[in-house]
């Protein structure tokens, strides 16, 4: 049985350049080491076009060339049609092809997703123990009966014209997965001739969260489920220590990679796990760079308690903090748990003492009740908090967020189509301001207070690494500016939207 994941063809996000816009698939090297590991007989392979620089052309040559038996994709909502376009050829070429689902999008759109395309199965949740078991299945009929398939938790599918979706999956114990097939992927061209994340590795050592933010979806990925409900919580697991150093020291040996990206969404909620893990990466005396998400209520506990300065030696030398909100009464709306101005601004002047490491916020403009006032208050308030490269990102309602499902929000999303949902579009109003008039607001706000901070901290820097980041930003954000206006502009004149993403020159090829 040949097994392909793919990673189609799509836009970069503009504030990355095309060398380290793209990190590695996790979540599929994740998947086919489990496979791998328990299924004698496979033919596994990963296609990760963006990074192999394969274009819609060669893309489909290769899916005619390699003729699959199950195709497996996994995307976020900005490029789930990129995933349709590809599963649509797919299944036009070899019509017995299997197409499984995942990611973070369609198990929330299963209805809209089985109805309109041709897949044929929907992973919800983690896909590791349930596409293991889907595959054993398959492995021994192309065709199981609705008994059988009945009988896999955690999958949705059709049958006579119905969806039928199986009983949910408990969550994985993550100690017990497997190394990722890191060997599948081209790891020589991650982060190749990039500046900011110079051989970069995308890495995780914790899945969830402890924070139901209502913006949010990855919390609820990964959250733990009501078996009689299907309610889902905020669920934090992870790998121990000494797992993750041992990951960290065969990606450093056998790849040499340097930059290691976390893609964990909240990295240091663990004090003991964080405490743990540094002092093994201290005594491993290993030359690579960590950049991590962090909570600021967790920094500043561990700062107290002297574990971020251990984090710190032990290679950290990115910080990235979810913002948000400056006003107390915003954090609530959005559902921001143990938040304050406060902690933010404290988290922020502690990194700020720290001066090989790079500080980045993000923040959110274009809440429901958001007016040219409350952009001000905002603004002024940030203007506290001491970061290097702040990222304003507008309120994006993906699907299975709470802002997506409440009716009150709907008249409010404007913007339907998901490839545009890319954290740089507008694509909700807010009560009192179109999606045009909070761009225009935030881009007025951010020359205002953050343009003349950030141009200046990039010559500031002494430490040679944050210094090239920052200044890479600070030239992504005055670039994106300008395709901002375009934008604008064009939307004014001629009623047609424009993608921020950008489009790679071999994007058709």
């Amino acid at each position: 049985m040949k097994i392909l994941f793919v990673r189609p063809p799509r836009y970069r996000w503009p504030f990355h350049s095309e060398k380290s816009s793209f990190w590695q698939p996790l979540g599929f090297a994740s998947m086919a080491a489990v496979l791998r590991a328990n299924i004698d007989g496979l033919d596994i392979k990963i296609m990760d076009c963006p990074v192999l620089k394969y274009g819609w052309e060669t893309t489909r040559a290769v899916i005619a060339r390699e003729k699959p038996d199950v195709l497996c994709v996994g995307e976020e909502t900005v490029s789930a049609h990129e995933a349709i376009k590809l599963v649509k050829f797919t299944k036009e070429t070899f019509p017995d092809c299997v197409v499984i689902a995942g990611g973070s999008h369609f198990p929330y759109m299963i209805e809209h997703t089985l109805k309109n395309f041709p897949f044929d199965y929907i992973v919800r949740f983690e896909g590791e123990l349930t596409l293991l078991e889907l595959i054993k299945s398959l492995k021994q009929n192309p065709k199981p009966d609705v008994k059988t398939l009945k009988k896999i938790k955690g999958i949705s599918f059709m049958h006579n014209n119905k969806i039928i979706d199986t009983e949910l999956r408990p969550l994985l114990d993550m100690e017990k997965l497997p190394m990722p097939a890191y060997d599948l992927l081209p790891m020589e061209l991650y982060g190749k001739g990039a500046q900011s994340h110079p051989d970069m590795v995308a890495i995780e050592h914790s899945r969830g969260c402890n924070c139901s933010c209502n913006f949010c979806i990855l919390w609820k990925q990964f959250g733990k489920i009501d078996m009689k409900t299907g309610k889902i919580n905020p669920c934090y697991r992870t790998k121990s220590p000494k797992k993750t150093v041992e990951e960290v020291l065969y990606l450093d040996d056998k790849y040499k990679r340097k930059t290691f990206c976390w893609v964990d969404p909240t990295w240091n909620v663990d004090a003991k796990w964080n405490k743990e893990f540094s002092e093994l990466m201290i005594k491993e005396k290993l030359d690579i760079n960590h950049s991590v998400w962090m909570r600021a209520d967790y920094l500043v506990r561990d700062e107290q308690k002297g574990i971020f300065a251990r984090q710190v030696n032990a290679g950290i030398k990115q910080v990235m903090i979810g913002v948000e909100r400056t006003d107390n009464d915003d954090l609530a709306y959005l559902e921001k748990k143990g938040y304050s101005f406060e902690t933010t601004k404290k988290a922020f002047e502690i990194v700020r003492r720290y001066p090989h490491v790079l500080s980045v916020a993000s923040y959110i403009y274009g809440i429901p009740n958001e007016t040219k006032e409350s952009m001000k208050r905002f603004y002024d308030l940030l203007k506290e908090i001491p970061f290097d490269i702040g990222l304003s990102i507008p309120l994006t309602p993906n699907p299975g967020t709470k802002f997506f499902d409440e009716l009150e929000n709907r008249d409010l999303i404007e913007i339907k189509e998901f490839k545009y949902y890319n954290l740089v579009n507008p694509i909700a109003r807010s009560k009192y301001l179109s999606r045009n008039r909070l761009m225009l607001n935030m881009i007025w706000n951010e020359i205002r207070i953050r343009a003349r901070k950030e141009q200046i901290v990039k010559f500031q820097s002494k430490a040679e690494r944050r210094k090239t980041a920052t200044s890479n930003l600070a030239k992504g954000k005055a670039r994106i500016t300008f395709r901002y206006l375009k934008g604008i502009l064009q939307e004014t004149l001629i009623g047609k939207y424009y993608n921020y993403n950008i489009k790679p020159e071999w994007y058709e090829k």
